[in-house]
């Protein structure tokens, strides 16, 4: 194994998106399911209404707007957090080099061309909802709305890639690299200390 894999650099970095990542998620699924603000405006006109207090549709969604709102700053930061989390992964990769094979490299098999080409797309597709989100938030209003629609199909890669990423770790441990996690947790260690 590559000692550079599991240095503490590429350890902490690692981490830092994986939580980045998931919180990312968190949003999405809580805006998406419970907090999502037509449900939520209905759920509060149905509250009210049975207080005998009625309310008009645009006053209701106003409301969970403004219960939604807070949650969802929170969701922009953690983007500009990954921004930050990004920009770093690419510099670690060029100082300490890349954590897998290049997927065009001659001479590795099946297997390792298929996990190098799963993160050289994951990266790719990170860094187009990175993008995206910029456009939504800085880029002309023309572009907006198409902006929009990219980055909300995100969630379907960060699903995959969390699917394939957690199957092939486990895979892994207990196959080939029996010990990965824990070495991804505490780094390599010499094998008279292990």
């Amino acid at each position: 194994m590559n000692s550079k894999r599991f240095s503490r650099a590429n350890r902490l970095i690692h981490w830092a998106i994986a939580f980045v990542f998931l919180y990312l998620m968190l949003t999405i699924l809580l805006r998406s399911a419970w907090l999502n603000p037509g449900s939520l405006s209905q759920s509060i006109q149905q509250g009210l209404q049975a207080k005998d207090i009625t309310t008009d549709q645009d006053t209701a969604r106003g409301v969970a707007g403004r219960i939604v709102h807070p949650m969802w700053e929170t969701h922009e930061l953690a983007g500009y957090i990954m921004i930050g989390l990004f920009v770093i992964r690419v510099i670690i990769s060029f100082v300490s080099g890349m954590n897998y094979p290049s997927p065009f490299k001659s001479g590795i098999s099946g297997k390792e061309k298929f996990k190098s080409w799963v993160y050289v797309i994951f990266y790719i597709l990170l860094f187009g909802s990175l993008v995206t989100a910029m456009l939504m938030e800085y880029g002309p209003a023309s572009i907006s709305h198409t902006a929009k629609e990219i980055h909300e199909q995100s969630v379907y890669y960060m699903v995959a890639f969390i699917v394939l990423h957690t199957a092939g770790v486990l895979l892994a441990e207990n196959g080939e690299e029996p010990g990965i996690i824990s070495k991804m947790i505490s780094g390599d260690r010499p094998e008279s200390v292990q």
